[in-house]
């Protein structure tokens, strides 16, 4: 049964580590955390506060006082009100928070917390919160709405625009008598008709509060496939904030008792029925333009509200990614002794930052009380069915991104990613193995990198795609006075996924462009996650023995002197050209970095490499060539059955790399890629610069 009690039963523990982050200001406040005017701070308090509300209103006996639970969520809540610019404090740091963007965003996430909380306001806190809300309403009167798909040029907010329309929205219900009610209505419809919008928007002619859309457009967040470039990537993450904040107002109005606005409603299920692609069957989210942040974090627990959503209006298969997710973190929970959700993964980012570790502790929070407090209100679920499994097809010309899902494997490719192009070969049985970082492709470590694509191709065919193009690295950090940002580095591959199901070929060839010091080369860059969600081991099979790594193990380089490896008896890599043999990369430290500080990690990776350079830091001057080389990822095989593929490679002219793949069955495929600067010729095909063809 899913219900109230699987939330309440995930929100217990944790209340044991958050009361070791709650700091006493005074009497009437306290805070969470931080507690610093930082959006950032101040959400994760309103997380808190909300989720400690809906905890001490629920109908399970739990063991603890539901009424000092209730206490420290107004204590929690008083403290944001006192420390905005409405109120007669300040925060930890001395500031005042308000009037942003963003300052909002708490208060949307603890809808079910406010609602829980409001039978014990007294006049002061409704008189408070009644300024805060109006002051933060009438500021967004003020402000200009943009939007605009590609976000390089700042103008992707389909987020924000959609929080910032349900705040106005929620106060135009809550407030009749306010002064600029009128205005909060219409700025609500302009925010929420350009949140997740879409280029044919421009010319519709559906009516919103009397005006046709085309007149309400400002411009299109998503792309005509839905695919998002928030972050300038392909951001799955943030096609699930936005539709969660679509959640949140869903949930809102129905226990107001209030009309779900059409509005509100523009392309949610258009969107989620892409999103839906874009999820494991356990729940767990398929990032395939990659993550820059926290793995299994932020974005993902933001899911459970949409899921709330999608099952009151129908969708079966939410019921079943519902049930995966709650195992999920019942998992990772179990691992840490204080009750905390992230404690044991994010150990080194407690240092570096509490700031951000306590915001991410906070988001489980929020969402299980959300989804508690849904649950309690409208009722429970039985067990859930098995999710329908299938098959899509799916791509994006912008980001040049491809996924193919067969009833048991996914395969995907984006070039537009969030460190450079990504490649996935997955069974979806086991969502436990994905790793976004780079994955398939060669990894090159210097000072600091970014990754800009310069040249993208991709296309679909039943059962499969092509995909390829060029992309340049460039060092981010430049530390002497005067020295600029360089392209050091040239990176061209391409990705072919078979109609058979299950196979993938990838080629690549990077070379350098300026001389620059680099100080770790892996070449291939497979990536195995091996931490927490599978126990803290993976086994490794190649020439028919069989080896156990653990997590953070240490072992160094080991060279595999096979050009076979597989992993779990679930995925088979198998080498065609570019080394001797395939290595298992198994270092000290987590890989699974955060993009804007390299510092923190959030996840252990093994690596599955061709040719392998770790320190000392080697010079490398322009023509070096760093990686050149093929090989086949086969998902969902064993590893006696993943033995019978072979990749080798064919002679081609100039800069023409080309590949014959064979399986067990004697089904054989050719796949070329030109990684030069002219055409080229090969087996009778013409094959553009920067193209491939899979034949």
């Amino acid at each position: 049964m899913l219900n109230e009690k699987r939330y309440i039963d995930l929100m217990v523990p944790f209340y044991n580590f958050a009361r070791q982050e709650i700091r006493k200001v005074d009497e009437k406040l306290s805070y969470y955390g931080t507690g610093e005017a930082g959006h950032w701070a101040i959400q994760s308090n309103f997380n808190v506060a909300g989720a400690l509300a809906v905890l001490a209103e629920t109908k399970e006996d739990i063991p603890l006082d539901k009424n000092e639970l209730r206490e420290m969520a107004l204590r929690l809540f008083r403290y944001n009100l006192a420390a905005h610019q409405t109120g007669n404090g300040k925060a930890s740091c001395g500031n005042k928070w308000g009037c942003s963007w963003i300052s909002i965003l708490g208060l949307e996430r603890m809808v079910a917390g406010q609602l829980a909380l409001e039978p014990y306001f007294t006049d002061a806190d409704r008189e408070a919160f009644r300024k805060l809300r109006l002051a933060e309403a009438d500021f967004l009167l003020t402000y200009d709405i943009v939007a605009g798909m590609c976000a390089d040029d700042s103008g992707n907010k389909p987020e924000s625009n959609y929080w910032n329309g349900s705040f106005l929205y929620r106060a135009y219900i809550d407030y009749p008598d306010a002064p600029n009610r009128e205005a909060y209505l219409e700025k609500s419809c302009a925010f929420l008709l350009n949140a997740i919008s879409h280029p044919l928007d421009a010319a519709s002619i559906d009516p919103y509060l009397g005006r046709e859309l085309r007149n309400w457009h400002i411009g299109f967040n998503f792309t005509p496939n839905y695919s998002l470039d928030h972050h300038a990537y392909m951001n799955v993450g943030y096609s699930v904030i936005t539709l969660s904040h679509a959640a949140y107002l869903y949930f809102y109005c129905k226990a107001r008792k209030q009309e779900f606005p059409d509005f509100a409603r523009l392309h949610v299920h258009d969107l989620w029925k892409v999103v839906k692609n874009f999820i494991f069957p356990d729940g767990r989210l398929l990032r395939l333009g990659g993550d820059s942040r926290a793995r299994y974090c932020y974005c993902q627990m933001y899911l459970l509200p949409i899921l709330m959503m999608m099952k009151d209006q129908g969708d079966q298969d939410a019921l079943q990614f519902e049930n995966g997710m709650l195992a999920t973190i019942r998992h990772e929970q179990l691992d840490n002794p204080d009750g905390s959700f992230f404690g044991t993964r994010l150990a080194d980012m407690k240092v570096i930052s509490r700031y951000y570790y306590t915001r991410l502790e906070s988001d489980p929070f929020a969402a299980l009380a959300f989804c508690a407090d849904f649950r309690r209100r409208f009722g429970d679920d039985e067990e859930p069915q098995t999710v329908s499994a299938s098959p899509a097809e799916w791509e994006d010309a912008f980001h040049a991104a491809n996924i193919v899902r067969s009833d048991k494997v996914v395969r995907s490719m984006v070039r537009r990613g969030a460190e450079g192009p990504v490649a996935l070969a997955l069974p979806l049985d086991d969502s436990s193995l994905a790793e976004w970082c780079g994955n398939g492709h060669a990894q090159l470590l210097g000072r600091a990198s970014i990754y800009h694509e310069t040249s993208k191709f991709n296309r679909s065919f039943p059962g499969g795609f092509i995909n390829s193009g060029d992309t340049e690295i460039s060092e981010r950090l430049p530390v002497g006075e005067g020295e600029g940002i360089y392209v050091i580095a040239n990176s061209s591959a391409a990705c072919a996924a078979l109609p058979d199901g299950k196979s993938m070929i990838i080629l690549e060839k990077a070379h350098v462009v300026k001389e620059h010091m680099l100080f770790s080369l892996r070449s291939i860059g497979w990536k195995i996650p091996n931490d927490v969600h599978n126990d803290k081991k993976r086994s490794f099979y190649w020439n028919g023995s069989r080896r156990e790594l653990k997590s953070y193990s240490g072992d160094g380089v080991i060279d595999t002197a096979s050009t076979h490896v597989n992993v779990d008896d679930k995925i088979s890599l198998v080498l065609g050209y570019g080394a001797d043999s395939l290595k298992i990369y198994a270092p000290e430290q987590a890989m699974g970095v955060i993009k804007t500080c390299r510092s923190m990690t959030s996840l252990y990776v093994n690596e599955i490499c061709g040719n392998v350079e770790e320190l000392p830091a080697r010079r490398r001057m322009p023509g070096d060539v760093l990686a050149d080389t093929g090989y086949a990822v086969i998902a969902g095989v064993s590893a006696a059955d993943g033995e019978g593929y072979k990749l080798r490679r064919l002679d081609a002219p100039g800069e023409l790399r080309a590949v014959e793949f064979s399986t067990p069955e004697g089904k054989v495929w050719r796949f070329a890629a030109n990684f030069g600067t002219l055409p080229e010729n090969f087996d009778g095909r013409d094959i553009l610069p920067g193209q491939c063809d899979l034949y």
